[in-house]
């Protein structure tokens, strides 16, 4: 049998069902991925896209390695895939599912077409630990509670294996097609932000395992204690990794001995339980799909976001707000591709709760410049923060980053690394007088008159 295998977010060779399943199907196997430009710029952001050169540029490597070819192809995803098992006459087709529901819409497309060219379509999940799908209340209904959902999951879960890599050598078949320059993937305009990027990150499967097994070694074992401290490095910075497939949840939870009667240390369930917040988003995401850019509580539809923000907006983008941990975590992000979860926080709070900037502008920012930018995490994180979403922070707690500062960046390790030469231009407690003319630097708007108007806004619609 002739099969093909086709990549999308599953840039890895362990722990991927459709490479082994192939590779014991088939008689020869063909490796592909489709580089669709209109798809990848609406499910990825500029971030996103050079992790994705890079890690394509990995994967092909390894492969070759194997004496395996990664053939790359540019167009349309639907139409290059038909027409390559058309042309080619594959019988089977094997893929693991991907999750953002515009890459789902393409892939029942493919499966539609293969049905009427007779074509096996065989497809696997590893993007999820569970199928959303399987999981229902005692109501037969979606979770619409992190908690109650987390003890579902639990007590269902149960530890599977890590494939590795098939051993017996891959018999493999090459297409007689033009192969794309991976180099094109990622803007040559983009290039200078590229070069920044490189400084802190190295995608790639083997990368992937070696972080985790390093914060397995080191800060697991305090983890919950340090991990909102974003000037303190205690989190894994797996979160890239694992938003492209270069690892698995799967391979992430194999390093417990996770089921329902095990106790785990305070530490290690900490970070299970981020894994299945994951697990949420992604299920949320299924069940409820208007989430993408619609608030999940549909009575936030009517909230009153302030209408001429677009000033305040890009003073927030480029971390010149006057508010000191704001824009440390702005620049943070804009120099490295990443932010520390407690400011993404801080910084989503302040910019629908004090500006009263729609969530969407802050998400749609977010998408565009984080690594590790995943379509259900981050609408989830912002629609939480904002108070719409399911299971969301009440609407009445607001951030406020003096105070935020003061407990998790209390020695101002953070504050100075990302301000560098600015910081001393901060007042110390963020108060400075919008209309004096000392040498601090003003923040863009009051902390308490603006958290008062925005719970005024929220009473209107309770």
């Amino acid at each position: 049998m002739k099969s093909l295998v086709l990549f999308s977010n599953d840039l890895r060779l362990n722990d991927n069902d459709a490479i082994n399943a192939s590779a014991i199907n088939g008689i020869t196997s063909t490796f592909v991925f489709v580089y669709d430009e209109k798809l990848y710029a609406e499910t990825h952001g500029s971030a996103n896209l050079w992790w994705l050169e890079k890690s394509l540029t990995s994967l092909q490597s390894r492969l070759a390695e194997k004496g395996i070819k990664l053939h790359i192809l540019d167009g349309e995803l639907v139409s290059t895939v038909t027409k390559i098992v058309e042309k080619y006459s594959f019988e089977a087709l094997y893929l693991n599912r991907n999750k953002h529901p515009s890459f789902s819409r393409a892939e029942d497309h493919i499966e539609n077409n293969l049905k009427k060219l007779n074509v096996g379509f065989n497809t696997f999940n590893k993007a999820t630990l569970a199928d959303p799908s399987t999981i229902l209340n005692k109501s037969n209904e979606p979770y619409k509670v992190y908690t109650p959902f987390y003890k579902h999951c639990k007590s269902l879960y149960f530890q599977k294996d890590v494939l590795t890599f098939p051993t017996e050598p891959i018999k493999t078949y090459d297409l007689d097609e033009p192969q794309m320059n991976i180099l094109s993937i990622f803007s040559k305009k983009n290039n200078g932000w590229s070069k920044k990027l490189d400084q802190y990150w190295k995608p790639g499967e083997l990368e992937a395992v070696k972080k985790l097994e390093s914060f397995f070694k080191g800060y697991l074992s305090e983890y919950k204690d340090i991990r909102n401290f974003p000037g303190t490095e205690g989190t894994s910075k797996i979160s890239p990794h694992l938003r492209f497939g270069e690892i698995t949840s799967n391979q992430i939870i194999n390093y417990f001995n996770f089921h329902e009667n095990h106790m785990l240390s305070k530490h290690e369930e900490h970070y299970i339980k981020e894994l299945y917040w994951r697990e949420f988003s992604y299920y949320i995401l299924h069940h409820f799909p208007y989430v993408i850019d619609k608030p999940f509580n549909k009575k936030y539809e009517k909230f009153e976001w302030e209408q001429n923000y677009e000033e305040n907006l890009d003073l927030w983008k480029k971390g010149k707000t006057g508010i000191r941990i704001v824009d440390a975590a702005m620049r943070e992000l804009w120099e490295t591709g990443w932010m520390h979860n407690r400011t993404r926080m801080i910084a989503a709070s302040f910019l629908t709760k004090n500006l009263l900037i729609p969530w969407q502008e802050g998400e749609r920012w977010f998408r565009d410049t984080l690594v590790d930018a995943d379509i259900a995490n981050n609408v989830m994180g912002w629609q939480w923060v904002s108070g719409c979403g399911t299971d969301a922070a009440p609407y009445f707690r607001i951030f406020n980053p003096i105070l935020q500062a003061e407990k998790f960046d209390p020695d101002n390790n953070y504050s100075k690394k990302w301000l560098d030469d600015d910081f001393d231009l901060y007042p110390a407690d963020g108060t400075s007088d919008l209309l004096s003319d000392n040498k601090f630097i003003k923040p863009i708007v009051d902390l308490k008159i603006s958290r008062n108007e925005a719970l005024e806004r929220f009473s209107r619609i309770k």
